[in-house]
């Protein structure tokens, strides 16, 4: 007796791609491949009985999975929880498997974990664990494996990783495309680490675990600033092409509006399901690992900072972000302006590369001293020591803030050692951080540094040319307006903010990066003695007006020599918030010399 007609099978390319893939794979399940065989038979065949008939099996089974995918497309061909015991393991447990397989395993063991000790270490049986790592496609260890090409398949022309976006339940990994690259795929984001593929594998399926509950579309405001950043860290002109997984299909078109007045558009690609997330990025990182590495790695670990971020994770918690530094560019056109001995010509006149535009904006609203891909709990930590009250060398202890911030005490420890790294707060025996001391000499110390580093920033900005002063100018529109408002704490902020800026713009990262970790310890100098601007409003405002002239006018000597009268001015204001000390009044200047007179 025929089968009863049931609704036709219609399927898209990408979808009979993904089919034909599932019964082509030698690592495909014998189940999977089967439900794949049976939709593309529903594709041409209008009844389960001639499906039922053509591949051997019920008609049953053929409704059933016809049905599914009617329902759910690919996703409903995934296996559905079964009746009976509820799964010994929730999805706390199950997120903290996930999270635990970044930490190093246990003294002894494995150089990385395997079931049996991640058991023994949750208390699990290695059958849950083992279940847990497939569902979520997590192998620690596992090298980067190469995989078919699929039709939303990033491009083989892929050079590099430059960001990570993690707001559950979406997942979205940001690569440049294009050609030339000396770097590979991992690239700036993640330097040297043998294990990017298992840290985004991580990363993909705690966003998916805990992304259940959440209204689709809540990280959009912070997923186009995310795009932003990556767009400046690509590079002008550069392809950036974009891995989405929980993202609704409908905010797509919300965040790529296709104005043709900008640059070039994101790419997005879609897999699937979670576990063709996974097997992309380890495509990607396979496809290149022969090339030459010749990046330094983040300073922050991406592996650590995501650690941190999931640990201490709630709904409520800002989305996980992480962009690669701008990409330098090493061009040395001529200095132009007065008192120049260099009569070289421009790169770009000789028909060579111009400098770089991929600068590292941050906001006013960011604090200076604070690298722009920060993590949040650091954010917080920074906040909290700088409002806290300490006195100068007293140690910072972890237990108040943990309990304070609603933290756990490993992850304020963590944030602390950032802290430390950053030049803030001074490194003690046993991991611990204390507040630095201020004397006239810790002034002299840190100005000295920051002079010469700045003097050589502000060089480098002249020879760049105006064009890439956009961060500065802004900045100093801050500083202006704070000495309209007569808002002195505002000012103390936004001056350090310019000279932030000032340093980015020059396109050297790590010598930035160094001005930066001063600028922060600096800002805690200034704290601690709550210096009182508000007799220097005009003084600040010409002086950074003074320095934004001369670059613009390209004049870097005149801009160093400005900046260095700056800086001899802090010294002596900061030093007179001092009690007396025996330091001599003439030091500074034997140090550090004086300023030319303009």
């Amino acid at each position: 007796m025929p089968g009863r007609p049931r609704d036709t099978v219609l399927l898209t390319e990408d979808e009979r791609a993904e089919l034909l893939t599932w019964t082509r794979s030698r690592t495909c399940s014998q189940a999977r491949a089967l439900r794949a065989r049976i939709v593309l038979a529903c594709e041409h065949e209008p009844t389960n009985t001639a499906v039922a008939e053509h591949l051997g099996i019920s008609r049953d089974m053929v409704g059933k999975w016809r049905a599914r995918f009617l329902a759910d497309r690919l996703a409903g061909l995934d296996e559905q929880p079964r009746p009976g015991r509820p799964p010994t393991a929730d999805d706390d447990t199950v997120a903290h498997v996930l999270v635990r397989t970044l930490t190093p395993p246990p003294a002894g063991a494995r150089p990385y974990w395997s079931t049996r000790s991640m058991a023994a270490e949750t208390g699990l049986s290695q059958s849950t664990v083992s279940r847990i790592w497939r569902t979520y496609g997590v192998r620690p260890g596992a090298r980067a494996a190469a995989g078919p090409r699929r039709a939303w398949s990033l491009p083989d022309r892929a050079e590099e990783l430059v960001g990570l976006f993690v707001a559950p339940p979406v997942c979205v990994l940001a690569v440049r495309a294009g050609r030339g690259s000396s770097t590979t795929a991992a690239g700036r984001l993640f330097g040297q680490d043998p294990e990017a593929a298992h840290v985004l594998s991580v990363a993909c399926g705690f966003a998916a675990l805990r992304g259940d509950g959440n209204a689709p579309g809540a990280g959009h405001p912070a997923l186009r600033a995310f795009l932003e950043q990556v767009r400046s860290a690509a590079g002008a002109g550069a392809a950036v092409h974009l891995l989405a997984h929980g993202l609704p299909a409908q905010a797509y078109a919300h965040l790529d509006p296709r104005d043709p007045s900008t640059p070039p558009h994101p790419r997005w690609h879609r897999p699937p399901s979670l576990a063709a997330w996974t097997d992309e990025t380890r495509r990607l990182l396979a496809a290149d690992g022969h090339t030459p590495r010749e990046t330094t790695p983040d300073p922050h670990r991406l592996r650590d900072a995501l650690l941190t971020w999931s640990t201490t994770w709630t709904p409520a918690a800002a989305p996980f972000t992480r962009v690669a530094a701008a990409r330098p560019s090493y061009d040395t056109p001529a200095i132009r302006g007065r008192d120049n001995d260099s009569n070289a010509p421009d790169a770009r006149a000789l028909g060579g590369p111009g400098p770089s535009t991929a600068t590292r904006i941050t906001s006013s609203d960011a604090p200076p001293g604070a690298p722009v891909t920060t993590d949040p709990v650091v954010c917080l930590l920074r906040d909290a020591v700088l409002t806290g009250g300490h006195r100068p060398g007293e140690r910072v202890r972890e237990a108040p803030l943990a309990t304070r911030l609603g933290l756990s005490r490993r992850a304020v420890r963590a944030g602390l050692r950032a802290l430390a790294e950053e030049g803030m707060l001074d490194p003690l025996p046993g991991g611990a951080t204390a507040v630095p001391g201020i004397t006239a000499k810790d002034v002299l110390d840190l100005y000295a540094l920051r002079a010469s580093l700045g003097a050589l920033l502000i060089r480098r900005v002249a020879m760049l040319g105006p064009e890439h002063l956009a961060p500065a100018s802004a900045a100093l529109e801050e500083v202006r307006a704070a000495a309209r408002d007569k808002d002195h704490a505002r000012l103390r902020e936004v001056d350090l903010w310019f000279q932030d800026a000032l340093a980015r713009t020059a396109d050297l990262p790590q010598a930035a990066r160094t001005f930066e970790h001063l600028t922060a310890r600096l800002r805690m100098f200034v704290t601690m003695l709550d210096m009182d601007y508000s007799q220097a409003f005009d003084t600040i405002t010409d002086e950074d007006t003074a320095v934004h002239d001369a670059l613009r006018d390209a004049d870097g000597n005149e801009a160093a020599r400005l900046w260095r009268v700056k800086i001899e001015r802090c010294v002596r204001y900061m030093i007179a918030q001092l009690p007396e000390d025996d330091i001599a009044p003439h030091l500074w200047a034997t140090l550090a010399g004086r300023p030319r007179l303009g």
